[in-house]
């Protein structure tokens, strides 16, 4: 097939979505002529972007004649609209989640009456597809899950133990002598780490030499370091901020736990979990919230374990047996994430969507 493929999230940008991005592209582009339309800076100049996305799309759309256009997220449904009566040309776009739930009114006036207009939606989970399915009523979006590559895995693990020594401010010696925890995401209050830090660490930590480790950047920033603060937690818990590719690919290789210890947020909710998937696919046991679209890359004792959300005890509960004893062997987490979300399979199930629109 000819594929128009246009995303505003793309590489060098940081994020899952960004990630996303490049792995169904290069996968896609393995057995298909993809003509990639992206950006990949900063979307604080949206609108700029979105012209300039829009001018490039139909000037490539115009001198290769693409079986099916492509949108990567909600947002650019809109943008759909136009090249879809410009080129006469089917349109599939992935909703995530909070193009869904997003409360804006200018926002509410600007994209939903557009994605409706779509030929096909694709949501990346089944908690996602009934949220779309209740925002945009007559659509019948089908659920292609995210995938992982195996490009975070390192069969040495030691080799990274000192990088997170020295992020963690922490001789090696006395990062051995932890259990370590670790979160990767924003630090928005859907994530959860505000809550877990005011709710459990305290008590985990009273019990075992636990260090908690938390990458990203966020808004909830200044409140969480006022809760560690509060707390006493400032030797068990590290905000690390914004952190490279390398060292998150340590971080995700060392820990002993991958947390995703997500609360539920009016208007906001959490499309699957990529990062839950990429801790996994190193062989780390994920606990996260049962919540929203995280079951879809969690399978409960087979790459982690889920918690019902906000439930302190459980959490304290299944962390504490996790470490003394683990359940799930790290070769089997591994194994099994990439089997069942590799993103081969997703990007022939794009295909396998693409081509019935072009049938059609």
């Amino acid at each position: 097939m000819r594929i128009l493929y246009v995303t505003r999230k793309y590489p060098p940008d940081k994020g899952g979505m960004q990630l996303a991005a490049y792995e169904l592209y290069k996968t896609l582009a393995v057995h298909n002529d993809v003509t990639l339309i992206k950006w990949g800076g900063s979307n604080k100049l949206l609108p700029v972007v979105y012209v300039w996305l829009l001018i490039q799309a139909l000037i490539a759309g115009l001198k290769k004649r693409p079986d099916v256009i492509y949108l990567q997220d909600g947002l650019m449904a809109p943008l759909g609209s136009i090249l879809r009566l410009c080129l006469h040309r089917p349109t599939l776009i992935t909703i995530h989640g909070k193009e869904a739930t997003y409360g804006n009114p200018l926002y509410k006036v600007m994209v939903p009456p557009f994605v409706r207009r779509q030929d096909q939606l694709v949501t990346v989970s089944n908690d996602t597809k009934e949220t779309v399915e209740r925002a945009f009523p007559g659509t019948h979006p089908i659920v292609i899950f995210n995938g992982v590559s195996d490009g975070f895995y390192a069969p040495d693990r030691q080799g990274f133990i000192a990088e997170v020594a020295s992020a963690a401010g922490l001789t090696i010696e006395q990062l051995r002598d932890h259990k370590l925890l670790y979160t990767n995401g924003r630090l928005v209050r859907r994530k959860g780490v505000l809550w877990f830090v005011n709710e459990v660490m305290p008590k985990l930590a009273a019990g075992s030499p636990v260090l908690y480790l938390v990458s990203g950047e966020g808004r909830d920033r200044q409140a969480i370091e006022a809760a560690i603060a509060e707390r006493g937690l400032e030797g068990q818990v590290k905000l690390l901020g914004r952190v490279s590719d390398r060292l998150r690919q340590a971080l995700y290789n060392v820990a002993d736990i991958f947390l995703m210890p997500n609360v539920p947020v009016k208007n906001d909710m959490e499309g699957m979990g990529l990062v839950a998937l990429e801790a996994a696919s190193c062989g780390t046991t994920v606990v996260a919230s049962d919540l929203e679209g995280i079951p879809d890359a969690i399978q409960n004792h087979k790459n982690g374990i889920l918690v019902e959300p906000t439930n302190a005890e459980q959490y304290l509960d299944v962390i504490g047996r996790e470490l003394k004893h683990p359940s799930l062997r790290p070769d089997a987490v591994r194994d099994y994430t990439l089997t069942h979300y590799s993103w081969r399979e997703r990007a022939a199930d794009y295909e396998a969507a693409m081509q019935a629109l072009v049938r059609d």
